[in-house]
């Protein structure tokens, strides 16, 4: 992404330590969608792209699984590991401009830098992806480059990561411009499986002044019928 599209989000992260969009607590979605995420399984690596400081990483790693997230604000970051009481070391990774906060049990590692830098050279073999508005982040960009592109881009990165049996989660804001299946399908291609899993009203406080019906959540898959 743009650093002037970086710099509004770290921004936001700097104006308040706890923005509005920020959920407390765990996403009761994941809870019900963990076995399906995980493939029943009790260590396997999952990925949150554009993570910020979400508990589900931590929820999940304590379960036993590997945990990797990208987000471009250090102080998300930081909030992430100290409301957790996580011990951390801070490295420089060159290949994402920006540094590595790695946990000291190893267990959950988050990439401080640019997204659209992040790709199979940095961490891939992923088994499941949970994008948690990530996506819909894409829709609010000020840029003036093509947002379909650049959704396209967010996507390939995603495809590039997964393993052959991965499933990847997409929770998105119903409004007007929300994706539908079709629409999500155009993006992954026919290689690829999309099922909608329908709407969802709000399910925590924060979200109640905000302006939308719910949320909608897809599941994707690579399509091996083929």
């Amino acid at each position: 992404m743009m650093d002037e599209e970086n710099t509004k989000w770290t921004k936001e992260w700097e104006a308040s330590s706890s923005p509005g969009w920020a959920m407390k607590g765990i996403n009761p979605y994941i809870k019900k969608y963990k076995d399906d995420l995980t493939k029943g399984m009790d260590c396997v690596k999952l990925f949150f792209p554009m993570c910020g400081d979400v508990e589900d990483m931590f929820w999940l790693s304590e379960l036993g699984h590997d945990i990797v997230g990208v987000e471009i604000s250090a102080i998300a970051i930081q909030k992430f590991f100290n409301d957790s009481n996580l011990e951390y070391v801070v490295t420089p990774c060159g290949e994402i401009k920006g540094s590595l906060y790695t946990s000291k049990t190893g267990k959950i590692r988050i990439y401080c830098g640019d997204f659209f830098l992040f790709g199979a050279s940095i961490e891939c073999n992923f088994d499941g992806i949970w994008d948690r508005g990530a996506f819909n982040i894409l829709d609010n960009c000020d840029l003036k480059t093509d947002k379909r592109n650049l959704k396209k881009e967010y996507i390939n990165i995603l495809k590039s990561v997964m393993k052959q049996d991965c499933h990847v989660f997409i929770e998105l804001v119903v409004s007007d411009s929300t994706a539908k299946s079709d629409d999500m399908q155009s993006f992954f291609g026919e290689d690829y499986l999309v099922e909608d899993f329908g709407l969802v009203e709000k399910y925590a406080p924060e979200y109640d002044s905000f302006p939308f019906k719910g949320f909608q959540f897809f599941r994707i898959s690579k399509n091996n019928k083929i």
